[in-house]
């Protein structure tokens, strides 16, 4: 795994707690789980989406 598919996968996950925070705030969930549950959500689909995108474009170069 080279330096620049860390720095990638990084900006991805710091991306992604960005978005889940204040997408979860803004629907003002009072229940502690839940609020944890929406972020996890929001979170794996912000990351996982542009990974897959990416490893798939990485295969089609190649």
């Amino acid at each position: 795994m080279s330096i620049k598919r860390f720095v990638q996968l990084f900006v991805l996950y710091f991306l992604s707690i960005v978005i889940a925070v204040p997408l979860t705030n803004l629907l003002k969930v009072d229940n502690a789980l839940l609020s944890y549950f929406i972020i996890s959500v929001i979170g794996y689909i912000t990351l996982t989406l542009p990974l897959t995108i990416m490893t798939i474009k990485k295969e089609k170069n190649k």
